[in-house]
């Protein structure tokens, strides 16, 4: 149900300083250094200091050097940018205790199996891939990120680390970001949800990909990220591209298609009514609400304006039979059902899990 792409770009980890083609041409022409300081105009201690690399060419030397060698100046800025980048590269860290404490917030084994950071023990190149990740500068950078970051998760209840929900909020966002989308639209947006309900009855290979087409067609990535430890999320909806385009993003935590649909469907609430406001986390219908207004908007959407209370009132008999005939009328999934009567207590838990439906992740 889900793949990821790890592709990188070719970056040796080799530079040369422009001191030493300038001291190549300066061998070839059979000039000393004071001989070039004179033609450049420059002094002989900066020359020197050129050519050992301790000082770099700026673009005023740059166009003295092309003056006198007659190589355009473009080229030696080339190699004094690309000698610069690998030096911030491979610059060791002056506090690699607080390069590893920082590393230790994040779930970097499993980061590595998905192919999101390298297969490296270097801590500065992890540091790298994490800060690629979540698009920051450098590692300081993170916390500005958690707090200005928008989203809403449905979790269940427990601690959780607050580096692994991001990490996975944002190997959402990376595959989201490779899908080209119109511009949100509502109104698509509420067609699109529409004829998804309609497709609970049917197999993972009929749904996922009718779902991920109405969904993009719509302006909103529809994106399956397996879960990571520590996250306890079912899924998360937010914006991103500004408010152009949306994410949900569903982890098939439990793997069964109650917990999945209910999970889509209370995110597509948040899409729905929420636009503008802050997805702060409320922790499952504790604060400002939002969870509840998206917990009502989906019962309604699944069982009509009566929602869950009407469902349950009509369901007779409770037992499998009235189940099936409950779900025939209301064109769900009997799973759907079933689920909805554990979560408000009418059955237990434990009863009548075989009508769901469970799902797992494929390669």
């Amino acid at each position: 149900m889900v793949e990821i792409e790890s592709k990188g770009s070719f970056s040796p980890n080799w530079r040369t300083h422009p001191g030493e083609h300038l001291e190549e041409y300066l061998e070839a022409k059979g000039w000393t250094q004071a001989d070039f300081a004179r033609r450049a105009g420059m002094t002989p201690k900066l020359v020197s200091e050129i050519l050992s690399a301790k000082n770099p060419v700026t673009p005023e030397t740059a166009v003295k050097f092309q003056h006198v060698l007659g190589l355009k100046a473009e080229i030696w800025m080339s190699l004094q940018a690309k000698w610069d980048l690998q030096e911030v590269r491979t610059k060791k860290p002056k506090k690699s205790a607080e390069l590893r404490e920082w590393l230790s917030n994040f779930p970097v084994a499993e980061l590595k199996k998905r192919g999101a950071i390298p297969q490296t023990t270097d801590q500065k190149e992890l540091a790298d891939a994490l800060c690629s990740l979540f698009g920051i500068g450098e590692p300081s950078a993170f916390s500005g990120l958690v707090k200005n970051m928008a989203v809403q998760h449905r979790k269940a209840v427990g601690d959780v680390k607050e580096g692994h929900v991001w990490s996975w909020l944002m190997l959402g966002e990376a595959a989201a970001s490779k899908l080209e989308l119109p511009r949100f639209s509502k109104q698509k947006f509420l067609e699109a949800v529409q004829e998804i309900r309609d497709l609970t009855q049917y197999e993972p290979e009929v749904f996922e990909p009718r779902m991920r087409e109405l969904c993009r067609d719509a302006g909103v990535a529809l994106v399956f990220e397996p879960p990571i430890s520590k996250t306890k999320l079912f899924g998360s909806a937010r914006w991103f591209n500004g408010d152009k385009n949306a994410i949900i993003q569903l982890s098939l935590r439990m793997k069964t298609n109650d917990h999945l649909w209910w999970t889509f469907f209370h995110e597509c609430g948040h899409i729905i009514l929420h636009k503008g406001k802050n997805f702060a986390d409320d922790k499952n219908a504790h604060g400002d609400g939002l969870e509840h207004e998206a917990d009502q908007w989906a019962e309604q959407l699944l069982y009509g304006r009566g929602g869950v209370d009407a469902a349950i009132r009509t369901l007779k008999p409770l037992n499998e039979a009235g189940i099936q005939t409950q779900a025939k009328r209301l064109n769900l999934h009997p799973g759907i059902i079933v689920g909805m009567l554990q979560h408000y207590g009418v059955i237990h838990y434990s009863e009548l899990n075989h009508m769901k439906a469970r799902y797992d992740w494929t390669e």
